[in-house]
């Protein structure tokens, strides 16, 4: 006698779990999970690292120059000590006046340089042969921005904005 009923003796069972192609893809994305965490660890130290060159080199030479821009003898000293800031300011007077207009926009910088992941600084150092080029950048809580530019230690241009 024929019944309505459906007997899958014989057949194999149907299947439980994730199927071949779903597993391969879970195990492409814990790969890939891998790779860009690694990246971003190793972006991470290595902006530590340079964080830490700038702030044994440059960073306390921006907060010496900032504070002399306070005060017109200052000024006048930074500008002496660095004569290559010639070539944005032709004469002393040229920089101490643009000094003067800088001044009510300065304060004092942090004695520490902050991360760089808080976006109040910026830098970007070039190595080579020798020859060493820092752009170092801040943004003060007045919201000003003072940029400078050293070669070899030495200060190159310094601007507020």
């Amino acid at each position: 006698m024929v019944d309505s009923s459906w007997d899958n003796a014989g057949l194999p069972a149907p299947k439980k779990g994730l199927g071949t192609g779903a597993k391969v893809a879970i195990g492409c994305g814990v790969v890939l999970l891998l790779v860009v965490g690694s990246c971003a660890v190793a972006a991470g130290v290595g902006a530590t690292v340079v964080g830490r060159q700038m702030e044994a080199r440059e960073w306390p030479a921006l907060r010496k120059a900032v504070d002399q821009l306070r005060t017109e003898a200052g000024a006048a000293e930074l500008y002496r000590q660095n004569p290559r800031l010639a070539r944005d300011h032709p004469t002393e007077e040229a920089f101490l006046a643009a000094a003067e207009s800088w001044r009510p926009r300065l304060e004092p910088l942090p004695e520490k340089a902050p991360s760089v992941f808080t976006g109040r600084i910026s830098m970007t150092i070039e190595a080579s042969g020798g020859f060493r080029n820092v752009e170092l950048g801040y943004r003060n809580d007045r919201g000003t921005r003072i940029d400078s530019q050293w070669e070899n230690g030495q200060l190159v241009m310094i601007r507020v904005q």
